[in-house]
């Protein structure tokens, strides 16, 4: 090889090496929601998306991916090349629950996603429609047997918590509840208020408005405690209904064999974002609760959900194809 072609092969090396070694995030990055947009899962991808895109300098962008309860978006994500350019938002009913509503699943939630980094914990409100006159959720549950009504709740799809949690309620209280699946809680929310349900198990991101207005009563909170931003409502345990403690959570998850120094980045931006005063004031407002996770206490964190979800599904009584 002459000298010439000897400079041209190391200059071409160096490029290749510097194009391989260029940090991450290098292009834009993909996540996705396994949901429609106007729900919390949507939000929170958004707002994460929005704060990592403004400290990276680099586009993280939102795809929506619904159906199944999740799993379709699941499904898109395990198949991803695990580079960190594809993350996902993972939640309980994803992660936990769904493992044993469906007979089978395209995928592993335990084997075939690395969780990244948590988000946070948000409750699940019962709201009802004004017209539903009952005071409080034991009078509600009364006035329905004694007058053998039958009451619709909606939710975003089948299978998700919310739908859960309806279930469960339906059984613990036998009552004829009556499930109306949408493509978001959004959708389920305008038909609640517009009359055409009787209620709803929501998270509080959506109802400060409808309740401030009286467009919607909330009777119970799925929470251990009860909510800084709805103090005079009572939890499902202080009604005498145990079950529904375990509030929906949220994290960051991508597929299985992320590289150790990208998981490290994004944990560590995803941690400082949810720490700055104008994200954390947004996400407490809607109730959620931001919390911090190495990825292996997240992954430990998962471990212990699926066990509680099994008890939870299996009371519920939900079963899916």
């Amino acid at each position: 090889m002459n000298i010439r072609a000897t400079i041209v092969a190391i200059v071409l090396s160096l490029i290749a090496a510097t194009a391989f070694a260029q940090p991450y995030p290098a292009k834009p990055v993909r996540i996705i929601a396994p949901y429609a947009p106007g729900g919390a899962v949507d939000l929170l991808a958004r707002e994460i998306g929005n704060a990592l895109t403004q400290k990276t300098g680099t586009s993280f962008i939102v795809e929506n991916r619904p159906g199944a309860g999740g799993n379709i978006g699941l499904s898109a994500l395990a198949k991803s090349p695990a580079d960190g350019y594809t993350l996902g938002v993972g939640a309980a009913n994803m992660m936990a629950a769904n493992r044993f509503l469906y007979k089978s699943l395209p995928f592993d939630t335990l084997k075939d996603f690395t969780p990244v980094a948590f988000i946070g914990r948000l409750p699940f409100v019962l709201v009802v429609h004004p017209k539903i006159v009952a005071s409080g959720l034991k009078e509600m549950i009364a006035d329905m047997k004694a007058k053998k009504a039958s009451y619709s709740y909606g939710s975003s799809g089948v299978g998700n918590t919310a739908h859960i949690f309806g279930e469960l309620l339906r059984h613990r209280a036998a009552i004829d509840f009556v499930h109306v699946p949408y493509k978001s809680s959004g959708e389920a929310l305008r038909d609640l208020i517009a009359g055409r349900l009787e209620a709803q198990f929501i998270t509080p991101v959506d109802l400060a408005g409808p309740i401030q207005r009286g467009a919607v009563r909330p009777l119970a909170v799925a929470a251990p405690g009860r909510l800084a931003s709805l103090p005079n409502v009572p939890t499902f345990a202080e009604l005498g209904f145990a079950g529904f403690e375990s509030p929906t959570w949220f994290g960051i998850i991508a597929p299985a064999g992320v590289p150790a120094d990208v998981l490290a980045f994004l944990n560590r931006e995803i941690g400082e974002a949810l720490a700055s005063p104008e994200l954390k004031a947004r996400l407490t407002q809607g109730s959620l609760d931001p919390q911090q996770m190495t990825p292996e206490q997240f992954r430990t964190f998962v471990n212990g959900e699926v066990k509680k979800w099994e008890s939870i599904v299996r009371d519920s009584r939900v079963t899916l194809e």
